[in-house]
């Protein structure tokens, strides 16, 4: 039911860090899951099991899915701004407010990077501002990174909002997807991981999240994640995927550039 286990292995190192102590204490709670869709509903299921009376506050707008995952799952939603149309930027003071207005201990639905749709991220300073919020009023961060790479083309760098939540002592959940940067759309490979208090209640965590996907689709399909682990867990290969993701993320900016032109 946890799926492939060399694949969530080498999932957790691009969303933690390669030496994440969080990792090497077995603190985070993670199994394969259907694709990033697939993440979000298993975790919508996972807070209405266990907050049964929470909410989501979900960024206007987002990916229109969203709603469809925490509704289907019945957990009921609240949005909070995050656009600023006229500026085609980020409404940062609007977003701090209604993080600052949310009933302590809520739970938020964050884009980690290339928010979709509008692509317009928060920067490193604005992220450790909401960070620093979110710890003020106890709120749960549950990050959606379905474009891992595609954002920067550094993986690393798009990471960087889960690392200043983490730096910061957050316990935060994670849905991640091989769809985009591993054009994996078809084989629905995904992860999701919850990080723990300590290493117990991480295989707790882990039990219930596995019953949870027992009645759901009983275990993931593994083909994709056997792709994954292969490219993950060889140096050289990973290092060729390091620079094909790098390539498409500039190839699509020189066409983005040309694309504009008059």
């Amino acid at each position: 039911m946890g799926g492939n286990a060399k694949m969530v292995e080498e999932t957790l190192k691009l969303a933690y860090g390669e030496d994440s102590n969080l990792i090497k204490d077995k603190r985070i709670a993670a199994v394969q899951a259907l694709s990033g869709t697939g993440a979000c509903r298993l975790f919508a299921d996972f807070q209405k099991r266990f907050c049964p009376d929470s909410q989501i506050y979900i960024p206007v707008p987002t990916w229109a899915n969203h709603h469809n995952i925490w509704r289907d799952a019945q957990v009921p939603q609240k949005t909070f701004h995050y656009y600023h149309p006229e500026s085609r930027g980020l409404d940062f003071p609007s977003l701090m407010d209604d993080t600052k207005n949310a009933p302590n201990g809520s739970f938020f639905l964050l884009h980690a990077c290339a928010h979709n749709p509008t692509g317009v991220d928060p920067s490193e300073e604005q992220w450790r501002e909401i960070s620093y919020q979110f710890k003020v009023k106890g709120h749960f961060a549950f990050f959606d990174m379905a474009y891992q790479g595609f954002a920067s083309g550094d993986p690393e760098r798009d990471a960087k909002s889960i690392r200043i939540f983490l730096e910061d002592g957050h316990l935060i959940g994670c849905a991640q997807s091989y769809a985009k940067n591993m054009g994996l759309y078809g084989q629905r490979v995904g992860c999701l991981s919850v990080v723990c208090e300590d290493d117990k209640q991480a295989v707790s965590v882990k039990s219930q999240l596995q019953q949870l996907a027992r009645p759901m689709y009983s275990n993931p399909p593994l083909h994709g994640a056997h792709i994954v682990s292969t490219i993950l867990g060889d140096p050289d290969l990973k290092k060729l995927w390091l620079r094909e993701v790098k390539r498409i993320v500039r190839c699509n900016r020189y066409a983005s550039v040309y694309k504009s032109r008059p």
